[in-house]
């Protein structure tokens, strides 16, 4: 069966051919204590969650489409004296795994997106953003993966350069995947049917507001997190996967910004062009709870 299907995971940016599974389907939950705003006494929490469905399709032994979408939606105070907000995204994924001779394939998917509080949707909520990834496979056990990410922002270009790799243990116990700067993660099998790990995850992504303020009627936000996660992972079945997660925020921010604040391109922490001004002012960071739900699809059967 593992013949006729050759995946990428989107949420971790990574090929995942070399491993034993494949996650079709992730679902996470998640929230924080309340955070007190910088300037008031106003406090607020966030409350996300996540879906991931990737579908592929196998043309051939080397070339396999893939399909499938991603839906997020959050919710939280952006102004210490308003109301809780919420907006979000819908992205479609499209795309190709492509295998050329035993150590090298790549994947390239086009990701257009929907990011919106979902008001009104036209021009301003669409973004097209795309992925491509180079993947070498040094052994069974060990790849080595470099890519590009690319997103239309609404502060402008947003270009993220990737760097990784995907490791297995002889013993199968050790398990790491990395895609930095935007994916770290490391867990080790105490039990048959649970492991203990730790993860990073880093995200850059703007979502079109309406009427947000009676001042503003066309806005942004621009939601950067830097999230670290111990977590504690279970096998229900080899189809089902739970993790429970608690994890700490670092240089997070919810900066809302008039429509025409923008910088000519952008890499991670790091913005060419004109300075923004942000309209609202940032909350504190803190710690989040999370549960992640996995339906992993078992390539040795």
């Amino acid at each position: 069966m593992k013949h006729y299907i050759l995946i990428v995971n989107l949420f971790l940016c990574a090929c995942v051919c070399s491993q034993n599974y494949v996650d079709l389907l992730k679902i996470s939950a998640s929230t924080t204590p309340q955070n007190k705003f910088d300037t008031s006494t106003s406090k607020t929490r966030i409350n996300d969650a996540f879906a991931d469905l990737t579908i592929p399709i196998k043309i051939n032994e080397n070339l396999s489409l893939i399909t499938g979408f991603i839906y997020e939606t959050v919710q939280t105070k952006l102004f210490a004296d308003g109301n809780t907000k919420s907006f979000g995204s819908t992205t479609l994924k499209l795309g190709a795994n492509k295998v050329f001779n035993d150590t090298w394939s790549g994947t390239l998917v086009l990701l257009p997106k929907i990011a919106s509080d979902y008001v009104s949707i036209g021009n301003k909520d669409f973004q097209m953003g795309a992925i491509g990834i180079m993947r070498y496979k040094k052994r069974d056990n060990l790849n080595y993966k470099i890519g590009l990410y690319y997103n239309s922002e609404l502060f402008g270009p947003f270009f993220v350069p990737m760097l990784g790799l995907y490791y297995l243990s002889p013993n199968k116990k050790f398990e790491t995947t990395l895609m930095l700067p935007l994916q770290a993660d490391a867990n080790y099998k105490l039990l048959s049917f649970m492991s203990v790990g730790v993860n990073f995850n880093g995200q850059t992504r703007s979502y079109h507001l309406t009427d947000i303020t009676p001042a503003y009627h066309s806005t942004y936000v621009a939601r950067v997190i830097n999230e670290f996660f111990a977590y504690l992972k279970f096998n229900v079945s080899k189809s089902f996967i739970i993790q429970t997660k608690v994890g700490q925020s670092v240089a997070r921010s919810y900066r809302v910004y008039n429509e025409s604040d923008k910088v000519n391109f952008s890499l991670p922490t790091l913005y060419f062009g004109p300075k923004r001004h942000p309209l609202n002012t940032d909350f504190s960071n803190g710690m989040m709870f999370q549960v992640v739900l996995y339906y992993r699809f078992d390539l040795t059967k």
